[in-house]
């Protein structure tokens, strides 16, 4: 069971976001509610896009890469270019998520949208704190 938990509530297209990080969370950043809103916000972008029945869930579990994944090569590279800008955008500085083996089917942090987003928020902290110190 993971330590997240994300709720959509789809009627009347309103989406509640809720958080549960349990004690033995590895990544309790702070940041992982903003950097979700970010990809989804950019799932909703890259579905415009996209006929109906290919179409990103916004759901943690949702497979984006590997066995029942839903994006192939090129629409992978739309998703990265709007999530790169949209997250700029929102965290201030730019970010590269084609980095550390971000397409391995199975253990890549591109598998799901939880993995993607708590790499992204480990990234973000990472970078706040370097900023921090500086």
């Amino acid at each position: 069971m993971s330590a997240l938990s994300m709720r959509i509530n789809d009627g009347r297209g309103s989406n509640s976001l809720h958080r549960s990080v349990d004690e033995s969370s590895t990544n309790d950043t702070g940041y992982l509610d903003s950097v979700l809103r970010v990809i989804y916000d950019s799932i909703s972008e890259l579905n415009m896009q996209l006929p109906k029945h290919l179409r990103v869930e916004k759901s943690l579990a949702e497979v984006l890469l590997g066995t029942g994944g839903k994006l192939d090569s090129l629409t992978v590279a739309n998703f990265i270019v709007i999530a790169e800008q949209k997250l700029k955008a929102s965290f201030g500085f730019p970010f590269d998520l084609t980095q550390d083996d971000a397409f391995s089917s199975e253990t890549g942090y591109f598998r799901t949208v939880q993995s993607l987003a708590t790499y992204i928020a480990e990234m973000v902290e990472k970078h706040m704190s370097s900023k921090a110190l500086s």
